[in-house]
């Protein structure tokens, strides 16, 4: 398979299971900001139930290994004359 078709696989996937997960989120998110770069924080507290959680999971971790194939497919790829 081609490295762009499998870069679009690869985000497709991505979206799939962080909506996957998005969609039944139960609990909060928050972002602070401060001056000392050291005063910022960012919080995700809350879980995902059921099979939303196991279908996001699964999804992202098949985006990973799809992301890796396409770098690795780009890599060795003959250059276009």
């Amino acid at each position: 398979m081609r490295a762009p078709k499998l870069f679009l696989s690869s985000a497709v996937l991505l979206a799939i299971g962080l909506a996957s997960l998005w969609s039944k989120w139960n609990g909060s998110a928050s972002a602070n900001a401060g001056y000392p770069i050291s005063a910022w924080a960012v919080s995700f507290c809350g879980s995902v139930n059921g099979w939303p959680a196991m279908l996001g999971v699964i999804a992202i971790i098949a985006a990973i290994f799809v992301f890796l194939a396409a770098v690795i497919s780009a890599a060795v790829a003959s250059p276009k004359a």
